[in-house]
């Protein structure tokens, strides 16, 4: 089993493809054979559709422990929380990295109940599919990696259709019920979190996140902690942190005054003794070590 921070001493594909992602707006990954990072939370800027081929992964998604196995379906969205524990030496997985602006642009093409999908995957990152079912999934990312080489006028037309046919197979092997693509039945947990990942930069206030769900500040972080062992404010703040971690790895070319704006610090310093609190270094120790 690869575990913790064993990692080959090339940089993992999904830490070297971020300029790509942003000018295609989607990449192809084949032969994916470990995770960029072990024993360690940390948030990718895009949304992450992963296909294992063989092999298992033990990890959590948003804190909830999740097991990847062969012929698993995985579609994680940008911006939410993963750890990695291990994954199998046999461990062989294709990915598909898309930017926010493709994905804005799908749903641009497919309004039709597509928030409501959206909202069901992330609940329930993955599905598992007979041997079949794979085959054609397969067959259509290879579609999906070939139409995205193509260098011409309707590269991102054919792109966006084919990833609507992966979408759709995926729904097709797979229903969502109706009464959850109708009606929202997430727990308030699940609905604050994606509330963190939309508005962290807004406002790391509980009172704020409260508000939104018309509820006072003490019962809500009182529910919050029921559901997931954590303060509203510590899962708030780990989350920041999570994002400024990224940042600082990332986007070296920011200054950390660029980031801490990014961030919706209202100054550097307020980020800088914000950082330091939580992770004992400062932004510019921790891009340093």
């Amino acid at each position: 089993m690869q575990e913790m921070n064993q990692q080959s001493t090339e940089r993992h594909p999904l830490l070297k493809i971020d300029e790509r992602v942003e000018q295609e707006g989607l990449v192809v990954i084949d032969d994916v054979t470990s995770m960029p990072i072990y024993g360690e939370a940390y948030i990718s800027p895009y949304a992450i559709i992963a296909l294992c081929e063989r092999g298992t992964v033990n990890a959590e998604y948003d804190m909830k422990p999740v097991e990847f196995h062969p012929h698993d379906f995985c579609m994680m969205r940008a911006n939410h929380i993963v750890k990695t524990y291990e994954t199998s030496a046999d461990y062989r997985a294709r990915l598909i990295v898309m930017s926010d602006a493709f994905i804005e642009k799908f749903k641009q093409l497919n309004v039709y109940r597509f928030n409501a999908r959206l909202d069901y995957l992330i609940q329930h990152p993955q599905c598992h599919l007979t041997d079949g079912q794979f085959r054609q999934i397969n067959d259509t990312v290879s579609l999906l990696k070939t139409v995205s080489l193509v260098g011409r006028s309707l590269r991102e037309e054919m792109v966006l259709n084919v990833f609507h046919t992966l979408i759709m197979l995926r729904h097709e092997f797979n229903p969502l019920p109706d009464k959850l693509i109708e009606d929202d039945g997430r727990h308030l947990a699940e609905r604050f979190r994606q509330a963190v990942v939309d508005h962290y930069r807004e406002s790391r206030e509980v009172s704020f996140y409260a508000r939104l769900f018309n509820l006072s500040p003490k019962y809500f972080s009182t529910l919050i902690r029921q559901e997931t062992g954590m303060t509203a404010g510590e899962w708030i703040d780990r989350y920041v942190v999570l994002q400024a971690k990224s940042l600082l790895a990332r986007r070296r070319s920011l200054t950390i005054q660029q980031m801490s704006d990014l961030l919706g610090f209202t100054e550097q310093a307020a980020f800088s003794r914000f950082f330091k609190k939580q992770t004992g270094q400062s932004p510019s120790e921790f891009r340093e070590a």
